[in-house]
């Protein structure tokens, strides 16, 4: 298995700059420009991210405000929900560092929640599943900003509460796949999935799946098929807290031939930003934990890896495509006509940023 090394800086201002692609890469520039930060200064891991009414919608996610894990401190849940104009991303994507806006406070989530899967569907925001520090939620809901206020619709929960689970929109479909049913139970490896186009929608189970269960995988939406890629085993090895095992795999749902294994990424990833960007109908995966630090004193932590994996179908597997300065994990994306938007996230073990990121393909 390979590790790659990487560098501790983060790069939170990189506006205009290119992430450097090697020389047999067929993708056009792929350019990583600054968007408003959030307008808090921790930022969030796990958040919810979405598109309603011509604007960005961040939602939820959790913390450390007032000391770090390693000093004693709390994670705190957010309820927040912050919003911005897409006018701003396209200004930002036509002008680095030229706009204005920047993020409003527009209501709250009826709870507080993160680490759950978000979507957007019908210019709403999708919600499903996540975790607050009463437990795991099944929870499901729609949220629309109508003139600056948010109404909530609810969607039929999840068959059962879950959180750190990956999920993406195929079609007009919502697949979720993986998570925890609590805190301290070990993985899930089962599936389901919620057709949102259906006037009277009900969750549908996925076939079984052959490989390891797993938490915080990344999924992708891939010639119409949900895609499973990395992701962490929690193993019990008699201890009352379950110890993770880094995985490369990666698994596409065929609607005809079931789960079928891909080839494996070079190294680990876990809790890479997800859904995965996909540019030229191919997944870019940018970055993820690789496990090469654990247990590694978290206030000497050197950040995550910067690489970004992407899979060619020529070459049928996984190679370097660039480098993703941000270096961030457990930050949600989505997609809009400017480019992917990466929001807040985690870049070493308990500390959050509030940086914002488009990923265009020029």
């Amino acid at each position: 298995m390979i590790r790659w090394c990487f560098c501790p800086m983060l790069v939170l201002a990189v506006l205009g700059r290119c992430l450097s692609a090697g020389p047999a890469d067929d993708l056009q520039s792929l350019r990583l420009v600054s968007l408003p930060p959030l307008p808090d200064a921790e930022g969030f891991a796990g958040g919810y991210l979405g598109i309603s009414a011509d604007r960005l919608i961040f939602a939820g996610g959790a913390n450390f405000p007032q000391k770090k894990p390693w000093e004693g401190g709390t994670k705190v849940w957010s309820a927040q929900v912050f919003s911005l104009p897409l006018s701003a991303v396209q200004a930002a994507a036509e002008t680095p560092g030229g706009t204005p806006h920047t993020w409003q406070s527009c209501g709250a989530l009826p709870e507080p929640l993160g680490y759950g899967v978000s979507a957007t569907f019908s210019n709403e925001l999708i919600i499903a599943g996540g975790s607050s520090a009463a437990g795991h939620s099944p929870l499901v809901t729609a949220l629309r900003c109508v003139s600056g206020q948010l109404h909530f619709r609810p969607l039929p929960p999840l068959p059962q509460p879950l959180a750190n689970h990956c999920g993406t929109l195929v079609g007009t479909q919502l697949f979720i796949f993986g998570g925890q049913k609590t805190p301290a139970s070990l993985a899930e490896s089962r599936g389901w999935k919620l057709d949102l186009a259906d006037p009277q929608p009900r969750w549908n189970p996925l076939p079984d799946f052959p490989g390891a269960a797993r938490i915080l995988a990344a999924a992708a939406a891939v010639d119409q098929q949900f895609w499973v890629i990395g992701g962490a085993e929690l193993l019990q090895h008699d201890r009352a807290v379950p110890v993770r095992r880094y995985l490369n795999d990666a698994w596409k749902l065929d609607p005809v031939d079931g789960w079928v294994q891909l080839p494996s990424l070079p190294q680990p990833s876990v809790a890479a930003p997800s859904p995965l960007p996909v540019l030229q109908n191919q997944p870019l995966l940018p970055g993820g934990d690789d496990g090469s630090q654990v247990g590694q004193n978290p206030a000497t932590h050197r950040g995550f890896p910067r690489i970004t994996m992407r899979f060619t179908k020529p070459e049928n597997r996984w190679q370097p495509a660039a480098h993703f300065d941000p270096a961030v994990v457990t930050a949600p994306t989505v997609n809009t006509p400017f480019g992917t938007v990466i929001a807040s996230g985690e870049i070493r073990p308990g500390i959050r940023t509030p940086a914002v990121w488009l990923l265009r393909n020029d």
